[in-house]
């Protein structure tokens, strides 16, 4: 198995993290678990959406800090004040959670995400398998053809409706 291969299977067969907490939780595969009300999810349920093409080829841990960030300065931008960051790489959520300096490739990246977690009053960091959150990898794929950086503000576009309605019919 390749390098990457490997990352990317580690990160999508881990175990649930959230911030504060020191064990791994185990979690069910297929459930999605809603924000406690007066949070947000940084890629949850829909207020808010973005997406743009990265330029270049990344590794998954690098992609997934480059939309962690993207998500982030998004939710800043938008005024929310309380977030979780989920993310379905659990060794990034692991190095953001980390008190531990990176000097790795990752390690500005990783600087960034902690760097933006400060602007929030409430913020929580947690992991999800990708089936956990189809409309977060559905954005992403959609963000694959996009030349520019695309915002939806409160009306979900309407190809993300379905997939939308199919992630509240499996709470």
């Amino acid at each position: 198995m390749t390098t990457l291969a490997q990352e990317f299977f580690d990160a999508n067969n881990s175990s649930h993290i959230r911030h504060g907490c020191r064990a791994s939780i185990p979690v069910p595969l297929h459930v999605r678990r809603p924000p406690t009300p007066g949070n947000y999810k940084i890629n949850g349920e829909f207020m808010a959406a973005c997406g743009r093409r990265l330029q270049g080829s990344y590794g998954a841990r690098q992609t997934e800090f480059m939309a962690a960030i993207e998500g982030l300065r998004f939710a800043i931008d938008m005024g929310f004040t309380n977030a979780i960051l989920e993310m379905d790489a659990n060794d990034c959520i692991q190095s953001i959670l980390s008190t531990e300096e990176c000097n790795g490739v990752d390690g500005l990246m990783i600087e960034e995400v902690k760097s933006l977690l400060n602007n929030f009053r409430a913020v929580g960091c947690q992991w999800t398998p990708r089936c956990g959150n189809k409309v977060a990898h559905a954005v992403a794929q959609f963000a694959i053809h996009c030349n520019e950086f695309v915002t939806w503000i409160e009306d979900a576009p309407i190809w993300l409706l379905p997939v939308l309605e199919a992630d509240v019919l499996s709470l």
